[in-house]
């Protein structure tokens, strides 16, 4: 097939007016669409191209695991601001991190899972950081001292 008989599925004028849109509004940093690939721009501006991919499918729901991770303080705001002004639109954020600032800083409500379950469940108004680390902690605590108790029953 030659480009003039196979129809275009997408209209890209409308596309690139669309990234072109995504862009601005995201504040990513690249220069004029198209010019540079994404794995040459920081890790902040990576991390918010992904962000306006899933954005052009306009999901309801959106996961994100480690979204801040290995992107400098200044870059870190912007996403924070990105995915308040989603959940203020509408959209659900299932935010998964490692750092318990972050978690308080932005979230509404944190679960605590350990092993694949649930340990815990806490409101904005309940987030207390010492009460989410034991927590976190509590059944690797557990663990230990289950293998403590049994190693000292064996020790007679």
């Amino acid at each position: 097939y030659s480009r003039q008989t196979v129809p275009r599925l997408v209209n890209q004028r409308h596309l690139y007016n669309s990234v072109k849109a995504l862009a601005e509004s995201l504040r990513i940093k690249s220069g004029p669409i198209g010019r540079h690939q994404v794995k040459n721009l920081s890790g902040g501006n990576q991390q918010k191209v992904v962000i306006g991919k899933w954005l052009l499918s306009q999901p309801k729901v959106f996961i994100m695991d480690e979204p801040t991770r290995g992107i400098d303080v200044c870059a870190k705001q912007e996403v924070y601001s990105i995915i308040n002004e989603l959940a203020s639109g509408g959209a659900g954020v299932l935010f998964i991190s490692s750092e318990l600032e972050e978690l308080t800083g932005i979230c509404n409500r944190i679960l605590v899972m350990s092993n694949g379950e649930i340990q815990g469940s806490f409101r904005q108004s309940e987030f207390d950081e010492e009460q989410i680390l034991r927590t976190a902690f509590r059944e690797h605590a557990d663990q230990r001292h289950d293998r403590e108790s049994h190693s000292g029953e064996n020790a007679d």
